[in-house]
């Protein structure tokens, strides 16, 4: 938000702040909820020696490594690709591949690069709080297609928008696994 809203300066600031604590902390991995922060982490930071995931990633190596066990049960699924984890880095398969091991994956009617916008970007400063909810309305229509339970997402600003304005139940990825955890 600070890159995004001109304050160059006092972002370079906490970078480096970050950075330094990241690093004496002696983590070997950073994980992250939210695209955003994955994003700016990804492109403004130099943390060369530590492997830097979203928690998608991070739950998907955990399946797959069998240190997650998980059950599945009779929910129909559809998962909402978040701009900045889908578009700008290609996280699409290992969201996809984590809910099909603990329930029903449905299609949305647009997905991975044609996915819709959750409407509450922090890049959309000039867009009304009617035109954000149009937006917001057309995702969730876009998403219920095949009608599913629950809309999962990996982004707690999809999240927070998605809730105001869906019929059925979001949750994030996280929550979801959660629920499944044998």
């Amino acid at each position: 938000p600070m890159i995004l809203s001109g304050k160059s300066v006092e972002a370079q600031a906490m970078i480096e702040k970050n950075t330094e604590l990241i690093k004496k902390s002696g983590a070997k991995k950073l994980v992250l909820s939210c695209p955003i922060c994955y994003k700016v982490f990804m492109e403004e930071y130099h943390l060369e020696d530590i492997d830097i995931q979203h928690h998608t990633q991070y739950i998907h190596e955990l399946v797959k490594k069998g240190k997650l066990k998980l059950n599945k049960k009779e929910v129909n699924y559809v998962y909402h690709d978040p701009c900045e984890l889908g578009r700008a880095f290609g996280v699409y398969d290992e969201p996809r591949e984590v809910l099909e091991n603990v329930g029903n994956l449905l299609t949305a009617k647009s997905e991975k690069e044609l996915s819709i916008c959750c409407g509450g970007s922090l890049g959309s400063f000039n867009l009304t709080q009617n035109e954000r909810d149009e937006i917001t309305s057309n995702s969730v229509a876009d998403l219920m297609f095949n009608n599913p339970d629950e809309i999962v997402t990996a982004c707690p600003l999809c999240l927070k928008t998605f809730a105001h304005h869906s019929k059925v139940e979001v949750k994030d990825i996280a929550e979801v696994i959660t629920d499944h955890i044998i």
